[in-house]
């Protein structure tokens, strides 16, 4: 970082310099809010309390629970986005922000520059002007709408999430060495399973949360028939997802489907000796849990997402004129990005994972 962007930072982030309340988000997925985990626990290890911006659902808050954010977690709270609802949902937005004087208001710039959204930056700049008058509203200048923002600061978002929204941290707090914050990790009951003989070999998670971060589950066939007979294979999901799988795997390898909370999920990947799963969450809690894991990309580029420096190994060929696109839907006939991965590839990259985890345990 140059001493201009330094002093520029200065200027922008008077609030941070005490402790303060802070509005930070706003969080959709679970691996776009373990990526900005390390920069909550900082706000809260400094002092401030962090009021979270999240869309509605439980999964998310149910999520949280399990990440270890520090001594002082008692000063987050969750705040529920009005995205819902009607004008009902605006009403109770509204009354749980006018009880709370809001020092700053920081927009999360982990989503890519395609799929952002211009009514987030609508809504807390509304807010603001009803609620906290007297908060600063910063997000990056490449957000839709940051005409809106008292400050906007540069974020490279061709960075990897978790590096994105740390060097956004630096910048906001005129610290560098705030870019390079120490991953988060997830509460104990969870981590220790890394201490346990691995219950399996391969863990498949095939969900995703839009169709065109998936794979065709026919592929997932070819690739169990490649790998070592001998290999415990399981598969993680939801319902419908373990329903498409039992069709599709072979009956006589002994797999098992696992479906269950939030908790038992990660707890699986923390028993797994290799994962295999989508530009997901998934993709992320591996990482997390130092899991080695193959991970399949099509519409966005890992170097954009989780970068190429932990135990995530990605699989993308940039083969089409509309790749990489971050866009929410598929604009094509079909999702030839994901569709033309061979299983070949995939099952190549999982035993290379497998034969790399036998020697680490030698």
């Amino acid at each position: 970082m140059t001493d201009a962007v330094l002093t520029n930072a200065k200027r922008r982030i008077a609030p941070l310099n005490r402790p303060g309340t802070i509005v930070y988000g706003a969080f959709k997925g679970m691996g776009d809010l373990l990526s900005a985990s390390s920069v909550i626990a900082a706000l809260l290890n400094r002092g401030h309390k962090v009021k979270l911006l999240l869309f509605p659902g439980m999964t998310l808050e149910e999520f949280i629970r399990l990440i270890d954010f520090g001594p002082h977690v008692a000063s987050l709270e969750i705040l529920y986005l009005p995205v819902s609802g009607g004008p009902g949902a605006f009403r109770t937005f509204f009354a749980q922000a006018v009880r709370f004087r809001a020092d700053l208001v920081w927009i999360s710039p982990h989503a890519p520059r395609e799929a952002s959204s211009w009514k987030i930056p609508l809504v807390l700049w509304l807010t603001k002007l009803l609620c906290w008058p007297g908060a600063k509203l910063v997000g990056a200048e490449s957000e839709p709408l940051s005409v809106l923002f008292g400050e906007r600061i540069a974020v490279d978002r061709n960075l990897p999430i978790f590096q994105r929204e740390n060097t956004a941290f630096a910048l906001l707090c005129s610290d560098p060495s705030d870019a390079s914050l120490p991953r988060v990790k997830f509460v104990e009951r969870i981590r220790k399973h890394r201490e346990d003989p691995p219950r399996y070999d391969l863990l498949i998670h095939p969900g995703a949360n839009a169709s065109n971060r998936s794979w065709p589950y026919g592929h997932y066939e070819e690739v169990i028939r490649l790998i070592p007979h001998e290999c415990r294979v399981a598969v993680l999901g939801l319902p419908h997802d373990l329903e498409q799988m039992r069709r599709v795997l072979p009956a006589d390898r002994g797999i098992q489907f696992i479906s269950g909370s939030l908790e038992e999920a990660l707890a699986a990947i923390a028993c797994t000796r290799v994962v295999l799963a989508m530009d997901s969450g998934t993709a992320h809690f591996a990482n997390f849990l130092n899991v080695p894991a193959v991970a399949i990309y099509g519409k966005s580029d890992p170097e954009t997402i989780i970068g190429r420096t932990g135990t995530v190994l990605p699989i993308y060929e940039q083969k089409f004129p509309c790749q990489p696109c971050g866009r929410a839907v598929c604009s094509q006939d079909e999702v030839y990005c994901m569709n033309t991965i061979r299983p070949e590839t995939v099952a190549a990259a999982v035993e290379k994972l497998l034969a790399q985890t036998c020697v680490s345990a030698k």
